[in-house]
């Protein structure tokens, strides 16, 4: 038998539960595991967690501690990462809700096309929008950390991409089954895949090219194997999640709570988008450098053509929420995207 969403829910409901009950051992430090598919060189986990951590264990006296397992080490595949952590493998996790769109309905549709214009201006959308209409999709968990990357760009290595129709009948990885639909909008074929695998699919032609924010061009090296960077286009962009198990959360002591509570949130969110913004920055910097890559700018005329064109798949997105008893319409009202 598959397992299904209500399956998924009712087991996390029942570990959290029965780890609520358990007897809090007496001890005077708290060490959380934090799990992530990425690498420890990654521009977040490096420039935002680990300093992160540090403001943790300073403020509360070496009492709290995080602990580091980068690159899938605790084992799974990174889509688990965030039912790894529900059902307490992980204390904490760093991860993309998007990896299993179904699980997360309400924020598969902060991914729709132009629903934000940077990385800042889609984290304080998330935030604001998150306690009535975001938060019924993390049941299982306390946000740490909710924000968005910088906007998607399209790398490809053999065929540039100037117009909409370059588009049609290409091979273009994406992040998730929400950005998968916006290439099948636009006349390409979408491939489901994490981020670390975009490399060598570049490389060997298993892909064409691959919808992934500019700052992921440094990130996970794909500057020495893309040549074509199409920037500016109306793409979604993927929100990032660091997420606690929230029995794990609960069982802390009203002390480190506040420590936890103080150093995260929106705080803490916007200094990764922060973050990702200015790395964005640095990788159309890094292209514009090389005499071997060529970063292309859709004119307006071109920008406009994406957007109409994505125009039916928001409408339709947003109604198979309402559908299904989702506040999908209103949520996409609250971002303004059509106007």
């Amino acid at each position: 038998m598959r397992p299904t969403r209500r399956m998924f829910l009712t087991a996390t409901a029942a570990t959290a539960a029965a780890a609520a009950m358990r007897p809090r051992a007496a001890r005077a430090e708290e060490e959380l595991k934090l799990s992530t598919f990425v690498p420890p060189s990654h521009i977040i986990y490096a420039r935002v967690l680990v300093p992160w951590a540090a403001e943790l264990e300073k403020r509360s006296a070496g009492k709290l501690k995080i602990r580091f397992f980068p690159s899938m080490q605790l084992g799974g595949k990174p889509p688990e990462l965030y039912r790894q952590m529900a059902q307490g493998v992980s204390d904490i996790t760093f991860t993309l809700p998007g990896y299993t769109s179904g699980d997360f309905p309400m924020m598969a549709l902060t991914e729709l096309p132009a629903m934000a214009k940077s990385a800042d201006d889609g984290t304080k959308k998330l935030w604001a929008n998150y306690d009535k209409y975001l938060a019924r999709d993390f049941q299982a968990a306390k946000v740490l950390m909710l924000w968005n990357s910088d906007t998607a760009a399209i790398m490809s290595k053999a065929k540039p991409v100037r117009t909409l129709d370059d588009l049609k009948g290409m091979k273009i990885r994406t992040p998730s089954a929400a950005q998968s639909a916006q290439l099948v909008a636009l006349g390409a074929t979408p491939i489901d895949m994490p981020a670390p695998a975009i490399y060598n699919a570049l490389d060997r032609g298993v892909v064409d090219a691959t919808m992934i924010p500019m700052s992921a061009a440094l990130d996970f090296k794909l500057v020495e194997v893309a040549k074509y960077f199409t920037v500016d286009a109306p793409l979604g962009r993927s929100p990032f999640l660091v997420a606690m198990n929230k029995a794990r959360y609960e069982r802390l002591a009203p002390d480190l709570k506040k420590v936890l509570d103080e150093t995260t949130g929106l705080s803490l969110s916007l200094k990764g988008a922060a973050t990702y913004d200015e790395q964005n920055n640095a990788a159309i910097a890094a292209v514009e450098k090389d005499k071997d890559r060529d970063l292309i700018k859709l004119s307006d005329a071109e920008h406009k053509r994406w957007f109409e064109a994505f125009r039916p798949l928001i409408q339709s997105k947003a109604q198979e929420a309402d559908k299904a008893g989702l506040p999908g319409s209103a949520l996409v009202g609250a971002y303004g995207v059509l106007g």
